[in-house]
């Protein structure tokens, strides 16, 4: 199933097999344990990572390229922090990172959990601002094969770790992050752009040389920390340059203001425009039935209905009863549907399924309009089939 993210598509297909095993389970134990975090009046946060002072818990990955294909190091992969290039002046180390774009698409990102300890609220929505200090080799204005070498520098967060994940590809699988940071020359809900690695200096007009850059960035989307009081910084290069592509990042700078949350959003179905939605048993799809003699886990044997979304991050304290659902059907009768579980959806853990039971009164309504409330604030309207 694709599900449809403003600007991108996601195949879930795989997470939704792992997910079997949540939706089973959540029917035995429907409540919602939060951990005990330390929450008080939402405030900004402000840091500082200089790569002089070492990674300070940054991790390197690459995504968008077939890792079978990678023989004898024929993309490049290296990241570590290294001496920085004695050119720029500046005594010290940067957080060194290159790859050969062979794929013609290669992701190169650097990542960082912040939680509570730095001062992030559980289920806080933030505004995130960067400024990021690079040393950068690539001369601006150039053309290359598949693109510019100026690619494209990215910026943003989510409230899941960014990784790279292989793909269901029935030939070579790639590697694909499993958030969104769009592609070479768009950004996505969980990066945007912020401009290009080129250095400033014009095309040919000198010997290469790395010269420090420093970009500013307010990332597109705000930002959810999850119900644990965690989010994840994401920093990548994003083009289908085919050369090599060194970078050398010296400073990122982070500042987290506390903002008003954004609605929740229910997903839909890429192919059919309806509601990306499964039986949260046997993970079929719709037309649903009120009853289901597969669902053995329930002594009513009432259909559950898993419906998949994101913004859905709750605040410490808070338990399913911050979450409420309803359909209307033709006639615009409204039906309110229990909500028994909100689990995270396993490697894609920034989209939620809600799950919820059909009652009695639905049976035979045909097409109707769900949404989903998080604190009294809906979320869009998506059609479902009850037969």
């Amino acid at each position: 199933m694709n599900f449809l993210v403003p600007g991108k598509v996601f195949d879930l297909r795989q997470a939704l097999v792992v997910f079997r095993c949540l939706a089973i389970t959540s029917f035995v134990f429907i409540s919602f344990t939060l951990t005990v975090l330390a929450q008080g009046t939402p405030v900004p946060v402000s840091i500082s990572y200089d790569f002089r002072d070492g990674a300070q818990a940054w991790q390197a990955g690459f995504a968008d390229y077939p890792p079978a294909t990678d023989k004898n190091g024929f993309y490049d992969l290296r990241a570590e922090v290294r001496t920085l290039p004695p050119e720029l002046g500046i005594k010290g180390t940067g957080f060194y990172i290159q790859g050969s774009n062979h794929s013609d698409d290669l992701f190169m990102f650097l990542k960082r959990r912040l939680n509570s300890a730095d001062g992030i609220v559980a289920g806080q929505t933030y505004q995130i601002n960067f400024t990021l200090v690079f040393a950068s080799d690539t001369q601006s204005g150039c053309v290359g094969a598949g693109g510019p070498p100026d690619i494209a520098l990215k910026a943003g967060a989510s409230p899941a770790e960014p990784i790279a994940l292989f793909d269901a590809s029935p030939w070579i699988s790639w590697l694909r992050m499993n958030v969104g940071k769009g592609g070479a020359n768009t950004g996505n809900i969980a990066a945007s752009g912020m401009g290009t690695i080129g250095n400033g200096i014009p095309c040919g007009s000198a010997p290469r040389s790395y010269v420090s850059v420093q970009r500013t960035h307010q990332h597109t989307s705000l930002v959810n920390a999850n119900s644990r009081g965690e989010l994840w910084l994401l920093i990548g290069t994003d083009s289908g340059f085919e050369g090599l592509t060194t970078l050398y990042f010296q400073r990122i700078d982070v500042t987290l203001t506390p903002v008003s949350p954004p609605p929740p959003v229910l997903l839909t179905d890429n192919n059919t425009g309806r509601a990306a939605a499964l039986d949260a048993v046997t993970l079929m799809r719709e037309p649903f039935s009120i009853t289901s003699a597969q669902n053995f886990f329930s002594s009513d044997q009432r259909t559950r209905v898993t419906l998949f979304g994101y913004n859905w991050e709750l605040k410490n304290g808070e338990d399913l009863s911050a979450i409420t659902a309803q359909a209307e059907d033709s006639q615009h009768r409204v039906y309110m549907l229990p909500v028994e579980a909100a689990e995270e959806v396993p490697n894609f853990a920034w989209i939620k399924g809600v799950t919820v039971k059909l009652p009695d009164e639905l049976r035979g309504a045909g097409n109707v309009f769900v949404k989903v409330s998080l604190r009294g604030i809906a979320s869009n309207q998506v059609a479902l089939s009850i037969k």
